[in-house]
């Protein structure tokens, strides 16, 4: 039986990410202190105060050492205050806050490249394939990925296609779409699936584990395991990252999303706004008030399409698609002019007709 006190904490945060995050540095800080959760609950507020003053002392000799970021200290403290306030244990935050060591410029800052996309693409396989598209004509975060469903994506006209990012979530629910090259990769590994016995229906996982234990096929794949996959295939194509204390400059999704936002950011025909919908961002109030269309946000996505699409080849064949579109529209413009015009000429002559007639 769950613990009454562990359920509140439980159920107190919103989201299986951030829940996984909190219990983690919880049971860190547990183990280290040498407590349960119930005996931590037990203690009076000096002694957790103390508890933890001890512990963020610990963790900034860890800094000394290398072992940690100064910047990731904070965060290893959330999941204990959290359960500490949802169980109504009072005590002085500040006093442990005060402790924390000054931030540093965090590591992971640059953004990845088109070529080093291309090298991604050239070593990888055709799952490999399908997730490095989807995250850069997205830049979507790994858990976005690993929870959308079949029944999340809608192929759309054009060879684009519609995703439903964090689908039910009140807060994060998002849309997004991939263009015609990312939409490709994508069938093209659903396909494989197809053709090596995975029946997909609208509950299949649209990028699935394919790891068979005990002879069953895991579908779900997790961010860890999404991660995993990422840094092989990083180390795989031989793409040159800087590492300093335990993070590197290029991030493997993370640089993917600074990509995407850039990418976005630096295109003046595109609105703010709705680069914090891709994004998954919101300004002030932005949420409550700010509600697209499908059709809107899909306008806006096709402006940044030329500089998200990778290969030389899916380039030619957009600039041809508009090429034929801008000239059936000059067409269908002209045919306008001239229908126009017959029918201005076909009423003064009649006109003149009539006068004559008359």
């Amino acid at each position: 039986m769950t613990l009454r006190c562990l359920a509140l904490f439980e159920n107190s945060i919103k989201t299986k990410a951030s829940l996984a995050f909190y219990n983690y540095n919880l049971n860190i800080f547990l183990k280290w202190s040498k407590l349960d959760h119930e005996s931590l609950l037990e203690l009076n507020s000096e002694k957790i105060e103390n508890k933890l003053q001890d512990y963020v002392i610990y963790l900034k000799n860890r800094v000394e050492y290398g072992e940690l970021s100064p910047n990731s200290i904070a965060d290893m403290v959330l999941g204990v205050f959290k359960f500490l306030k949802v169980n109504r244990k009072k005590f002085d935050r500040e006093i442990i806050t005060q402790l924390y060591p000054e931030r540093v410029k965090p590591q992971g800052d640059r953004a990845i490249t088109d070529d080093e996309i291309r090298q991604l693409l050239e070593f990888g396989g055709i799952r490999d394939k399908a997730i490095v598209h989807m995250v850069s004509a997205t830049g979507a975060r790994p858990e976005a990925i690993c929870e959308l469903k079949i029944k999340h994506i809608t192929k759309l006209d054009d060879g684009f296609t519609k995703l439903i990012l964090y689908a039910d979530d009140f807060k994060h629910e998002m849309v997004t779409f991939l263009h015609p090259e990312a939409t490709h990769a994508l069938e093209e590994f659903h396909k494989w699936r197809i053709e090596n016995g995975e029946k997909l229906t609208d509950e299949s996982y649209v990028i699935s584990n394919i790891q068979l234990r005990n002879g069953i096929l895991i579908e779900y794949m997790t961010s860890s395991n999404l991660q995993g996959v990422m840094n092989r295939l990083f180390s795989k194509a031989g793409i040159k990252r800087i590492k300093t204390g335990r993070r590197f400059d290029l991030a493997t999704f993370t640089g993917f999303r600074k990509r995407f936002d850039t990418k976005l950011e630096m295109n003046p025909d595109i609105s703010t706004g709705s680069i914090q919908c891709f994004m998954d961002h919101t300004g002030y109030l932005s949420g409550h008030y700010r509600k697209p269309t499908d059709e809107e946000l899909l306008k806006e996505y096709k402006k940044a399409v030329s500089s998200l699409i990778i290969s030389k080849e899916w380039k030619l064949k957009l600039e041809l698609h508009e090429s034929k579109t801008e000239i059936s529209v000059v067409k269908d413009k002209r045919i306008e002019d001239l229908e126009s015009t017959v029918n201005h000429l076909e009423i003064m002559l009649n006109q003149l007709l009539k006068n004559h007639s008359q």
